[in-house]
């Protein structure tokens, strides 16, 4: 049964002490709100014989701390996929991003390695860190 509180200091009291405890026990359940968009895919796909893929990777690496969200990246060797692996036939380096070529290249018909040449070479830490943030709202 409900007994009223005698003076309004002590249910003003009793109050906050219910209220700051309910605001104090923990929600096992609940996850922290994500403050950035969520973790794309990326990979970085090279081989060790690529004069290209050392610079890729290190520009790669910058562009992610650059975006400051935490990312990372999968670095594949391309050598070491199955031969029937559709990414063997992207030419080196690439990065996917969810699976598609982060400078539009279309997704390749036959699983033939190659080596990729980008116009005013690899392309730099900023460059890939603006692509990657386009990317990552589509």
């Amino acid at each position: 049964m409900f007994k009223p509180c005698r003076t309004s200091a002590l249910c003003a009291t009793a109050m906050l002490g219910m209220l700051a405890g309910c605001a104090a026990t923990p929600d096992k359940t609940a996850r922290p709100v994500a403050m950035n968009a969520a973790q794309p895919a990326i990979e970085l796909l090279g081989f060790p014989g690529c004069p290209n893929t050392p610079a890729m990777r290190a520009n790669l690496k910058a562009a992610l701390t650059a975006v400051g969200k935490g990312w990372t990246f999968k670095d594949t060797n391309q050598e070491q996929l199955p031969e029937g692996d559709i990414r063997r036939g992207y030419p080196t380096p690439t990065v996917l991003v969810n699976g598609g070529d982060l400078y539009g290249l279309p997704v390749p018909t036959a699983p033939s390695m190659g080596c990729r040449m980008y116009a005013g070479g690899v392309p730099g830490a900023e460059e890939i860190a603006d692509r990657l943030k386009v990317v990552a709202k589509q």
